[in-house]
């Protein structure tokens, strides 16, 4: 499906729920500002600066796997994600950001030398001005090994 149909299908559809098709930021909104600084510090690959976003219990949901909580659990993970787009020739898109009071969502994409990443979705609950839930959906298509 082409981008242009993507976006008139969503038109259409959000038209039929009575809902508007575009989300814009809740300007103010509790989630934005934490969220956003979480991405500042992804955008600088500083792990220590992301795990500062969290809540010291903070849970991670991810595919096919168990949750993982607290900030110390929460490195290993985040260790791994930075060095994979860190890599040269790593892409990172960042698209739709939907911010509606504690909630955020984030649309992004990216390419990786192991793999490609056509669609993730991330999912931020925040409280206390803390990152307190994650998820995390995104398709993964990993690339042939090069010889």
């Amino acid at each position: 499906m082409t981008r242009l149909k993507q976006v008139l299908a969503a038109t259409v559809l959000a038209a039929t729920a009575g809902v508007p098709a575009v989300a814009i930021a809740d300007e103010g909104a509790p989630g934005e500002a934490p969220v956003r600084q979480y991405l500042k510090a992804w955008d600088a690959r500083d792990v220590e600066a992301m795990l500062k976003t969290f809540t010291d219990d903070a849970v991670v949901i991810l595919p096919a796997q168990a949750p993982i909580s607290g900030t110390e659990n929460l490195r290993g993970l985040l260790t791994a994600f930075v060095k994979s787009f860190s890599e040269p020739g790593a892409t990172f898109t960042p698209g739709q950001f939907t911010a509606n009071g504690s909630v955020v969502y984030f649309l992004w994409k990216g390419d990786t030398p192991s793999g490609r990443y056509p669609f993730g979705a991330d999912t931020f609950v925040v409280r206390d001005g803390h990152i307190a839930y994650l998820t995390l959906a995104f398709v993964a298509e990993p690339k042939p090994a090069k010889n």
